[in-house]
């Protein structure tokens, strides 16, 4: 929302919890836009899109899956602070660690992690690399909605209903080169 001055702030969060829940809110956003492509858009708008599903997914698998986090940092490894008077069983909050899906996209040592082809400025970024947004998003899905249900009733300031897709197209072969003209996968024959 625009304010004085030309400066832009987001909607403000109530809770840390809220702080996750924006973050799966523009998670779906931005998969909602990827899956709607609009005929006027550019190539840059799904760039836009699909850099804000990769930062978004980035921010939860750390926050549902990297154990060794900083002082500050919100994780489900310190439920504490996201429910701050009644934090769940462990079974209820082991099933909603997945460290394995942080090794499998955003690890140091991995070479094929999202920071390495949107959080920092690299030489790998020349080097093309599709992203299935639609099985890397089925991936986390239950997680979310197992989190969501722990939580008192959000209101996404995007207007999506809790895991609601506009159309049926995928977009398997999304790529983050900045060297390439960004393919949709919609057309089988490329």
């Amino acid at each position: 929302m625009p304010t004085t001055g030309g400066s832009y702030c987001r909607r403000e969060k109530e809770s840390d919890g809220d702080i996750v829940l924006y973050e799966i809110d523009m998670l779906r956003f931005a998969r909602e836009r990827l899956l709607s492509p609009q005929p006027w858009w550019e190539e840059r708008d799904e760039w836009l899109y699909l850099e804000d599903f990769l930062l978004h997914y980035r921010n939860l698998i750390e926050f549902f899956g990297k154990e060794k986090y900083g002082k500050g940092d919100l994780t489900i490894f310190q439920p504490e602070s996201i429910w701050l008077d009644r934090v769940p069983d462990k079974a209820s909050l082991d099933s909603m660690t997945r460290p394995d899906l942080w090794e499998k996209y955003d690890t140091r040592d991995n070479e094929e992690a999202i920071s390495k082809y949107l959080h920092h400025c690299t030489t790998q970024r020349t080097e093309e690399k599709a992203w299935d947004v639609t099985t890397m998003y089925e991936e986390l899905r239950p997680i979310i909605e197992n989190f969501e249900s722990l939580l008192p009733e959000y209101k996404p300031a995007t207007g999506l209903i809790s895991g609601r897709v506009v159309g049926q197209t995928t977009l398997d072969g999304i790529s983050t080169a900045s060297t390439r003209t960004i393919e949709l996968g919609l057309n089988p024959e490329k």
